[in-house]
């Protein structure tokens, strides 16, 4: 067979030819980039908090800590104002001063002594407490803080995971009577006054024609009361208690969400406390005469 021997085999060998991935290919490069992107942002970072002086960033926290998700909707005779009263108190954000000798710092001692501002301090100090003792009982989707013209505001609520009261009832749950209570230190080292309004959502109640969300509402803030009073709170910084059922939304396109059912405690200041006083003055046209009947 032309040279070849009978029954001989040849054997063919073929290598396959392999891709060349992994360090060859473009993936790397992304990496890196976005890696080199990330550094470059810190540095930016980094540079622009070196900028900013103390005073700045104490500024910057307080603007963000005295936000406000609330529109002013409290039943009181006392006009309320969901705006800031202390805003104009509150630290100024300025450039830089440094390196400019014609800026002089401001005597310390007004501050001190000017009585106006030492309220407002309290008032500030009181909130910080309240907003640290919030974070600490992982309270922030059942607790709200914000800052009113006569003082401050508490609104704590219900949310879809607990509930402040049962369903239909004034009877406050247990991790709510724990929440209640753990504000009562702060209030006694305050020695504010505090006013209580009861929210219910618009569920209709029908178990009984004689007691609807008024009723209950109003009971709710007694419930709430009742708890304060337990836990140490003197009877007479509670001023006032009272209930608007479901008058006061604070989701008006859903009318049962969780959130609308809530308690609210107005923490007044001496000017929010005198102005509540006169709200209940004797009109002058109305005097009672002081003249004997002897006379």
């Amino acid at each position: 067979m032309s040279g070849r021997q009978k029954g001989h085999t040849t054997i063919i060998k073929r290598s396959a030819r392999r891709a060349h991935t992994g360090g060859h290919g473009g993936a790397w490069k992304v990496a890196f980039a976005d890696f080199m992107l990330a550094l470059m942002s810190l540095f930016m970072v980094m540079w622009i908090m070196g900028q900013v002086s103390e005073k700045d960033r104490k500024a910057i926290m307080y603007t963000l800590n005295n936000q406000s998700i609330f529109d002013s909707h409290s039943f009181s005779p006392i006009s309320f104002s969901a705006h800031d009263p202390a805003s104009a108190n509150a630290p100024e954000v300025t450039p830089s001063a440094e390196g400019n000798a014609s800026v002089s710092p401001q005597p310390v001692a007004s501050t001190v002594t000017d009585p106006a501002k030492q309220v407002d301090a309290d008032q500030q100090h009181l909130q910080q407490a309240l907003q640290s003792l919030m974070i600490g009982k992982q309270a922030q989707s059942n607790m709200r803080i914000e800052r009113l013209a006569q003082g401050i505001r508490v609104v704590v609520n219900d949310d879809q995971h607990r509930m402040m009261f049962e369903r239909g009832s004034a009877k406050v749950t247990t991790y709510f009577q724990q929440l209640l209570a753990s504000l009562v230190p702060a209030l006694k080292q305050s020695g504010s006054h505090l006013m209580i309004i009861g929210h219910t959502d618009a569920t209709p109640y029908q178990q009984n024609p004689f007691y609807d969300n008024w009723s209950l509402s109003v009971n709710r803030a007694q419930s709430a009361r009742q708890v304060l009073l337990r836990a140490g709170i003197e009877s007479d910084k509670i001023i006032q208690i009272s209930g608007v059922a479901d008058q006061k939304l604070l989701d008006p396109q859903q009318p049962t969400n969780a959130i609308n059912r809530r308690i609210e405690f107005i923490i007044l200041s001496a000017a929010g406390l005198s102005a509540w006083e006169n709200s209940f003055a004797i009109p002058a046209t109305h005097a009672i005469p002081t003249s004997s009947a002897h006379e």
